[in-house]
């Protein structure tokens, strides 16, 4: 995925107890580098559902990579199938893992915000 995942097969998960978790495991000695946290629930084997605690960031709504890497983890486990809709509290995305390992990663886009440079920030980065 490029980044440290630590995904965690659970039987019920919510934003309380990713708050709860996320920052001892993302801490903890065996992750010196800190982790982002994936709580994972298997709905069947085309979705999975998964909150999310990022490294550095917190409990965040959605995420690309942690969406890969949960379905990956689940695919690896026989949990669920090669194409997989994850389900987060920030939309649903489609997984798709190939049979030589790649992940393709489908979903919609929206525009969140938008801004403008003032010139004097421009020259300064130039």
């Amino acid at each position: 995925m490029g980044n440290p995942h630590c995904v965690l097969p659970m039987d019920i998960i919510s934003e309380k107890l990713a708050k709860e978790l996320g920052p001892v495991i993302e801490n903890h000695p065996l992750f010196p580098n800190r982790i982002n946290i994936q709580l994972m629930n298997i709905i069947d084997r085309k979705n999975i559902e998964i909150e999310i605690w990022e490294r550095g960031a917190g409990y965040t709504l959605a995420s690309g990579s942690s969406s890969c890497a949960a379905a990956s983890a689940a695919y690896k486990l026989g949990l669920v199938d090669n194409q997989v809709k994850v389900h987060m509290p920030g939309g649903v995305i489609e997984i798709k893992i190939n049979p030589d390992g790649h992940v393709h990663m489908t979903g919609s886009v929206s525009s969140v915000a938008s801004g403008t440079f003032s010139e004097e920030l421009w020259h300064r980065l130039g």
